[in-house]
């Protein structure tokens, strides 16, 4: 069987998906940097208005009245995917069908399939550019004001061009649709297993949200990073710790394992909201290699925390409905469910 593919060729790194989304090889960092701030992707008010304006369409009303709720499926799924959804002015009724393509990259993403499984989800990444190739080429021909319009229609000044089908598609899934809304799915998920099992970090927060909620987001995801490790080639030899690594040898860089280093943080295992140095974590990435997206996974995770503080008296898991298990994954940290109980206030 043969399809018709319309991606990038599997040779063209254009571009890898980091903690919490776009992260470039190095001689395309400064050209999509710079677009990102000509396309306005770091309007904080614009990003503060529409993330609580997802919050407030739908915050826990939908299963307020159960009084549980499968908080990764009904409300950390939902919440970011909306959100970039928006953004990229993808149509309300296509939401949840690109959600399928977008669960498709992940689990490929993740070097855990069969042959038949990554089959599976190629075919699935094909059919989304398919999906996505008419739409290009309409907004070229009549541009409106979503992201994705822009991203299309803008100039790269460093390439006096605008970006290639191929360059889209690798952008528009990965860096946008996989990055701007798996990742806080995962960190929204931890988050509140964190308040159910240390009720007093609980109670502390419900104390003063105001000063102890932006601590707490940096605290999920210096903990729990979504993003456990990504793949990098050494530049020139290197000696760490009486090890020599050569140049052209891959490794595996650990943020989850520096974000608990006690040489760096003090009690790295334990929650703490008086922490000194809460953002001194690796969840983002640094240098050349920091995700542009980290200001609004922030808010979606200081929105979908805020959402508890006001709404929420009390949180239980579900007896005998979690096992918390996680997605299999060789990068991703992600909760498969987590069945909780929760009374109102």
């Amino acid at each position: 069987m043969q399809h018709q593919v319309l991606g990038r060729p599997r040779n063209q790194r254009i571009a890898s998906v980091g903690p919490f989304g776009v992260h470039v090889v190095p001689e395309l960092l400064v050209p999509l940097g710079e677009l990102a701030l000509e396309l306005g992707v770091a309007d904080d008010h614009a990003e503060f208005v529409l993330v609580n304006e997802v919050c407030g369409d739908f915050a826990i009303d939908d299963f307020a009245e159960d009084g549980r709720c499968d908080w990764v499926q009904q409300f950390a799924v939902p919440l970011p995917l909306i959100v970039i959804g928006r953004q990229m002015g993808a149509r309300e009724e296509d939401i949840w069908r690109i959600k399928d393509w977008t669960d498709a990259w992940v689990r490929r993403f993740g070097l855990m399939q069969s042959p038949e499984e990554e089959e599976e989800c190629v075919l699935q990444q094909i059919e989304a550019q398919h999906y996505f190739q008419p739409i290009f080429e309409k907004l070229r021909d009549e541009p409106d004001d979503t992201l994705l319009s822009d991203l299309v229609n803008t100039e790269i000044p460093e390439w006096g061009r605008t970006l290639t089908d191929n360059e889209l598609h690798a952008e528009t899934m990965s860096d946008t649709f996989v990055g701007g809304s798996e990742t806080s799915t995962n960190a929204i998920s931890e988050g509140a297993k964190i308040l159910i099992e240390n009720p007093h970090i609980w109670e502390q927060l419900n104390s003063d949200p105001d000063k102890y909620l932006r601590v707490f987001v940096e605290e999920v995801l210096r903990l729990e990073s979504p993003v456990q490790m990504l793949s990098r080639v050494v530049k020139k030899d290197v000696t760490l710790h009486g090890v020599t690594i050569p140049a052209g040898a891959a490794v595996g860089t650990r943020y989850a394992a520096a974000n608990r280093d006690e040489r760096r943080f003090e009690n790295p295992g334990e929650v703490d909201l008086d922490r000194k140095n809460p953002m001194a974590h690796l969840t983002f990435g640094a240098g050349i290699h920091h995700c542009l997206g980290a200001p609004l996974a922030r808010r979606e995770l200081y929105y979908s925390f805020k959402v508890l503080t006001d709404r929420v008296e009390k949180m239980w898991f579900i007896e005998g409905e979690n096992d918390f298990k996680h997605q299999p994954h060789f990068f991703l940290r992600a909760l498969k469910e987590l069945n909780i109980g929760f009374k109102l206030k």
